[in-house]
């Protein structure tokens, strides 16, 4: 199997220049709701509740996260998530061809980033199509269904907190066959996220740290520039995790673990940064028989700054107001 994995490893180059030549023919245009921007044939909407707006794709992937504020127009000064974070689906079949044969590099969306400042710059060779588009099912809410050739349906409910910054995600994996057995399921989520913003050098003062419960954390400096620093988890401990190291420089080596199924990890120790960072989270869902499905959450939360705490003369000019208030309540006589 690791002779596999190198394997396609080795040839991605290839498979992308193929693809590249291919698709373009037989791609239809976009639709895509400011902010959002348009990539590829994917259909994009947001959802926004003031403070952030979330755009999302038929495939459950995005690039555009605005935290602190909703502009009309796409703003990479504002935009968090301009790498990419896109789920991942490996598979065999029972009695079969083990993942990675069946489902190939894993990915749902057939474009992304790859790490790169092009929205849908990087083709996946993704064989999912849409079944049903994103589409809204409540005001901080959508909902979209996509399917594999051969028999799994994908059902992906994104939503927003009413006032807060968290996104939550709901893939429900269905298998649509009557005799196939779907094997040694892993889904997974690749996280790349920009805590200063989208622009210029911006993208390159993330810092990438990770812990066993709250998962893949990314934070900036706050230099002025300090957007929200952000985090991805699932409703569970993930399985395998991995993220930039000493020895990985790029985003793409990040996104190369989570479709090669190949996780490294420089250790709990090692802050990875500053720089354009990123993580991988995956989840083994075990089998799925014909007919059964399975549900899996993955939370997405951005922390904006908190108001800054009074100096500390403010803070001993008001203790002082306060203690002369009480004085003065005190020595007030009382009533007959």
């Amino acid at each position: 199997m690791r002779t596999l994995y190198v394997l396609m490893r080795r040839i991605t180059p290839f498979l992308l220049v193929i693809l590249s030549v291919l698709l373009p023919a037989s791609v239809a245009t976009a639709v895509a709701v400011a902010p959002c921007t348009t990539a590829g044939a994917l259909d994009i909407i947001p959802i926004s509740n003031g403070s952030a707006t979330y755009c999302v794709s038929d495939y459950g992937w995005s690039d555009t996260w605005f935290v602190g504020t909703a502009p009309a127009s796409y703003d990479p000064r504002f935009d968090v998530l301009s790498g990419d974070d896109s789920p991942n689906l490996h598979f065999g079949i029972k009695g079969g061809a083990p993942s990675p044969v069946v489902s190939g590099f894993g990915w749902i969306s057939p474009l992304m980033d790859g790490g790169g400042p092009t929205a849908g710059g990087f083709l996946t060779g993704s064989p999912w199509t849409i079944v049903t588009a994103v589409h809204a099912t409540g005001l901080l809410s959508v909902e979209s269904l996509v399917r594999h050739p051969l028999g799994i349906d994908l059902l992906i409910a994104t939503s927003l907190d009413p006032s807060g910054q968290q996104v939550t995600q709901r893939f429900t994996i269905m298998n649509t066959t009557d005799t196939t057995t779907f094997s040694d399921l892993l889904f997974a989520d690749y996280f790349n996220y920009h805590p200063n913003g989208s622009d210029g050098a911006n993208v390159l003062k993330g810092t990438v740290t990770y812990d066993p419960l709250s998962g893949i954390t990314i934070t900036g400096p706050n230099d002025g520039t300090l957007i929200a620093n952000g985090s991805m988890r699932g409703e569970r401990v993930d399985d395998k995790h991995g993220r930039n190291g000493p020895f990985l420089a790029l985003p793409i080596d990040v996104l190369d673990m989570v479709q090669t199924d190949d996780y490294l990890d420089p250790g709990a120790a090692i802050a990875v940064g500053p720089g354009n960072v990123a993580g991988g989270l995956a989840w083994a869902l075990g089998d799925l028989a014909p007919h059964a499905s399975v549900a899996f959450s993955v939370f997405k939360l951005a922390d904006p700054l908190v108001a800054a705490a009074p100096a500390p003369a403010t803070c001993v000019l008001l203790a002082l107001g306060l203690a002369m208030l009480g004085l003065s309540r005190r020595r007030r006589p009382s009533r007959q």
